[in-house]
């Protein structure tokens, strides 16, 4: 009986087959709130964007609209990245000027790179420069401790007049 019946459901159209659900289904299958929520799906699943544009948005868009949106966007785009070349131009001219070996970049401009590379000499230079004066001073405060001051007797002497004259007042 099974097998006849999956027959006859097979031969029914969708219009029958809805037919012998229960009544308690068909009105949760086909509930407004269902429906709305299945169409809410299929709009948020038929995006189009063009350049970050949603085309297929209920609100009318004709081209006009859509080409305004895309050269604003790109307007505002070279804005901002003006503003970063301008602010990094600036920083590297700052950098060649403070590098006192940049005599070759005075009479034209140098490039971005070059001075990049000037102040990276610049600054090892300097470092290396740091490491021999911290040597010379290491040394210096090597011999100074291993040679003991001469103790003369008019320093001692002095001391201790220095420090008994105020007891005395």
């Amino acid at each position: 009986m099974n097998q006849q019946q999956q027959q006859k459901q097979q031969r029914m159209t969708v219009s029958e087959r809805r037919a012998t659900y229960p009544l308690q289904r068909r009105l949760k299958i086909y509930s407004p709130d269902t429906m709305a929520r299945q169409l809410s799906q299929e709009k948020a699943q038929k995006k189009l964007v063009v350049n970050g544009v949603n085309i297929l948005n209920k609100s009318c868009l004709d081209k006009d609209i859509i080409m305004d949106r895309i050269k604003q966007r790109r307007e505002t785009h070279n804005l901002v990245e003006r503003r970063r070349r301008d602010m990094l131009n600036g920083l590297i001219n700052e950098l060649a000027q403070a590098i006192p070996s940049n005599a070759s970049c005075e009479t034209e401009k140098c490039h971005r790179a070059q001075v990049l590379r000037q102040a990276i000499d610049y600054i090892h230079s300097i470092q290396r420069e740091n490491e021999i004066m911290r040597a010379q001073l290491q040394q210096q405060q090597n011999i100074d401790t291993s040679i003991p001051p001469p103790l003369s007797s008019s320093s001692s002497s002095s001391s201790v007049s220095n420090n008994a004259s105020p007891s005395q007042d």
